[in-house]
């Protein structure tokens, strides 16, 4: 059975904020039913077999639940048994370190199912679907898509202007699994997959990375569609959505694109997006034209 969020448990008792329950907890958790979660209430129960045991007899399993908890041993308990782990600092408890927690909020103003969603995806290696346009979506990769990764690489072209995958497989996978756990963890974004909304099928490769250029770290967009799909307007698209999620989501004030001069295409794909030409630098080895745009 694919692994989806269905339920949330949580012990009363550590949300308590003078004798009521947290106005923003509750509202959170009252309007979970919308989306088909059920919240389940540890009453004051939460060892590890009490969980599990709440759990087998409301009929949910551990793989599709998530945990929130204000206290270092009721996390402690979830992380044991597989749970996803949201840690929330309530006041009232002194001395918790929430060591276990997936994740710590200080507040659930801005917490709602996609937020928890996205905290049980990470737990369970789930890729986050990004960004969505009229007809692509944008999520991560993972490990197994390496291969259809392989084939559209070895597409005529489309390395004359790209570094090319690993000649072998398995340090292409390494590399992957670094990314992952790296890049997505840690910054929120990266380079992502392009698939076709109808059929879900890879037909590319976009995002955005950080660079390093003169001493200064930047926000750099690339992008690559495969060859069926060139030509079609997909590339504007997805680099438009793109751009307005970096102007919403990445801290930057501007975003970059590094492009060699013999790069028509891509020159004039930022034209048409109102990029603007700044200077041109060196990037390992190559002499590249670098575009910027005012996020």
């Amino acid at each position: 059975m694919e692994n989806q969020l269905r339920c949330v448990m949580f012990n009363r008792e550590e949300f308590l904020i003078e004798h009521q329950l947290d106005a923003d907890v509750l509202f959170l958790l009252e309007g979970l039913y919308q989306y088909g979660v059920r919240v389940l209430n540890l009453d004051g129960k939460t060892t590890k077999e009490d969980m599990e045991e709440k759990l087998l007899q409301a009929g949910y399993r551990t793989e599709e639940t998530l945990l929130i908890a204000a206290e270092d041993a009721t996390l402690q308990n979830g992380r044991e048994i597989g749970l996803a782990t949201i840690a929330f600092v309530n006041q009232k408890k002194n001395g918790q370190t929430y060591s276990a927690a997936d994740i710590v909020v200080e507040g659930f103003e801005e917490v709602d199912f996609y937020f928890l969603e996205r905290i049980y995806q990470r737990k369970h290696g789930i890729p986050w679907r990004v960004i969505e346009t009229e007809r692509t979506y944008l999520r991560e990769m993972t490990v197994e898509d390496v291969e259809a990764l392989y084939e559209i690489y070895a597409q005529e072209g489309m390395t004359d202007f790209i570094e090319p995958l690993c000649e072998k497989r398995e340090d292409e996978i390494a590399y992957t699994k670094a990314y992952i756990e790296n890049m997505y963890v840690y910054y929120g974004y990266g380079m992502w997959l392009v698939c076709d909304r109808e059929n879900g099928e890879i037909i590319g490769r976009a995002g955005l990375n950080t660079q390093e250029i003169e001493d200064e770290i930047v926000l750099e967009m690339g992008y690559l569609i495969r060859q069926e799909y060139q030509r079609q307007g997909y590339a504007y698209e997805v680099c438009t959505a793109i751009m307005d999620y970096a102007k919403e989501a990445s801290g930057f004030s501007e975003l970059s694109c590094l492009v060699e001069e013999e790069n028509h295409p891509s020159l004039g794909l930022l034209q048409k997006l109102g990029f603007s030409f700044r200077k041109e630098v060196d990037i390992l080895g190559k002499r590249m034209k670098r575009y910027v745009y005012a996020l």
